[in-house]
């Protein structure tokens, strides 16, 4: 574990969040993914959850609903619970709205997020292509448990 801040990004921390994201996707998807610069956009600003460490966002969270719409750790930072800090701030919120059970969706071939969430509790339900690229989707649940909430 490293010491870390998790928190709500501040406005002008806008293009460090896109430049976090941006930086994992090429990294994992090779380009696969949006053409810089990845739609981060004003109107989802209050969904995120950045992570910290000496002044610099290294990690970042999303969510929507019942979604766990995005989480991205660079990698120098990966292996040092700060993807796990991540996603308890997002499983948190998701559960804070009342849903039963948490979503997300990961690209099938990326088998270390699969192996991570699934360390943490969550099942795989379904595979499914995604709706724009010629990659295959899994669609992944956690159920809480009501006396856990």
């Amino acid at each position: 574990m490293i010491d870390v801040l998790i928190r709500r990004p501040q406005p002008e921390e806008h293009d460090s969040v896109r430049a976090v994201v941006q930086t994992v996707v090429d990294e994992i998807y090779g380009g696969l993914w949006a053409p810089p610069p990845l739609p981060v956009d004003e109107e989802n600003w209050h969904s995120f959850w950045v992570a910290v460490r000496d002044a610099k966002i290294i990690g970042v969270v999303r969510t929507s609903g019942e979604w766990l719409d995005d989480l991205w750790v660079l990698s120098e930072s990966r292996g040092y619970g700060v993807g796990q800090r991540l996603l308890a701030q997002g499983e948190a919120e998701i559960i804070a709205r009342g849903n039963e059970t948490l979503h997300l969706r990961v690209v099938q071939s990326n088998a270390v997020a699969i192996e991570f969430y699934r360390r943490h509790g969550w099942r795989i339900a379904r595979a499914f292509p995604h709706e724009r690229f010629p990659i295959t989707m899994l669609e992944m649940f956690k159920p809480i448990r009501q006396d856990e909430r």
